[in-house]
């Protein structure tokens, strides 16, 4: 009986500093990555590829930056799943809010997040260090209808 290879991951990792130029960084670096993985700008999940992204990098830069001067963003592609990873070395594993900032400052963007994966038939996860120092927050999205 032959034995199948397992799947193979394809990863993309960007070490971005926290600070506000980064989200369009991490945006453009994105882009690319996709398009280089035949996902152009046409593609069903591009779009919610990159708000994704640009929501998790915005909360790391805004939240994060004080005790995290390095954000990194992978992309692993594996098996018809692409997950999205931001990692962070805040302690604070946030959660969707029920309702946003009163002083009109945000707070939708974890909500917007969770609806994104969901819609797309994902899911969304929050991960800490095993020192409890930092955080992964992640985002599973299927490659396959």
């Amino acid at each position: 009986m032959a034995v199948a290879d397992p799947p193979q991951t394809v990863r993309y990792c960007l070490s971005l500093a926290t600070v506000p130029a980064s989200v369009p960084e991490a945006r453009r670096g994105v882009r690319t990555e996709l398009a280089a993985r035949g996902m152009d700008a046409d593609h069903p999940l591009t779009d919610t590829v990159l708000l994704v992204v640009s929501e998790l990098v915005t909360n790391a830069v805004r939240h994060a930056a004080p005790r995290s001067p390095r954000t990194t963003l992978q992309l692993d592609f594996c098996a018809g799943e692409l997950t999205i990873r931001v990692h962070d070395r805040h302690p604070h594993c946030p959660r969707p809010p029920e309702v946003p900032h009163q002083d009109g400052s945000g707070g939708w963007g974890l909500s917007l997040v969770h609806e994104l994966a969901a819609l797309a038939g994902g899911g969304t996860e929050t991960v800490a260090d095993e020192d409890g120092g930092g955080k992964t927050m992640l985002v599973r999205l299927p490659l396959e209808p």
